[in-house]
């Protein structure tokens, strides 16, 4: 008679240490950059997509109405500039976990959980945020001493059950990450996630084309101003297929 089969063995992460890399943010990264509208244009979401992920909404439930905070960091409003470097990325993040199949009931109550275990707000910006297309994972350190770059866990956010890092989808592959493990810089997919490049010590965090260094809005102005395509291109040393592409999404 063939032996019962036990269950599958779960490992579970216990939360011992956080990730004090994360902890302050360069001013670089706070200074009003971007409108809201602009904001959603530039990582491709609708205009109140942005504005709940920014500052939380109402909704109905069998105990009555509750309300949501804000997922991403606004700045203090320059004219009709509010969303600095950190607010894009931050968004950036949660429209690209959106994109891999990941609701906001998944997201949003993992993040927020996550912002409380690790001491810090800036817990989408973190390098050891993950993702397997299903649930929100992190990478927690093994040692409570440990310096950020030491042994960690990767582990479901929600539950801590422990995951095999080969579950782990590259989905953010359009994010560069600095040496604090902090996002640096993001090329967003919107642009084919190649050859605009968003980086806040590049061109004031304008969409930029990287291969030459000009902003997007600048061959676009001229171009809408009346200039031949060819000749625009050419002043900027563009190539034709990347810039007809780039050129009718920023418009888009």
């Amino acid at each position: 008679m063939c032996c019962p089969q036990r269950p599958e063995l779960q490992v579970f992460v216990v939360i011992q240490s956080y990730d004090q890399s994360m902890a302050t943010l360069p001013e670089i990264y706070l200074a009003p950059r971007y409108s809201q509208a602009e904001a959603a244009r530039i990582i491709d979401v609708p205009p109140n997509s942005l504005r709940n992920w920014a500052s939380g909404y109402t909704y109905p439930t069998r105990e009555g109405r509750r309300e949501s905070t804000s997922l991403i960091t606004l700045a203090e409003p320059f004219r009709s500039l509010i969303v600095p470097f950190a607010g894009l990325a931050e968004a950036y993040v949660v429209k690209t976990l959106r994109d891999a199949g990941l609701s906001m009931q998944r997201i949003r109550p993992a993040v927020l959980a996550l912002k409380k275990e690790i001491g810090t707000q800036d817990a989408l910006l973190s390098g050891r945020l993950k993702t397997d297309g299903v649930e929100l994972l992190y990478e927690y350190l093994d040692d409570p001493d440990a310096s950020p770059d030491s042994e960690s866990s990767l582990a479901v956010v929600r539950n801590k059950q422990r995951m095999f890092r080969e579950v782990v989808q590259e989905h953010l592959q359009t994010v560069t990450y600095s040496p604090e493990n902090m996002i640096s810089r993001f090329y967003p997919a919107k642009f084919g996630g190649t050859d605009v490049i968003v980086d806040p010590r590049i061109n004031a965090g304008k969409p930029t084309f990287e291969s030459v260094g000009a902003r997007v809005s600048d061959v676009v102005g001229r171009i809408e101003a009346g200039e031949p395509f060819d000749e625009v291109i050419d002043d900027f040393g563009l190539d034709e297929v990347v810039a007809r592409r780039v050129i009718h999404e920023y418009g888009s």
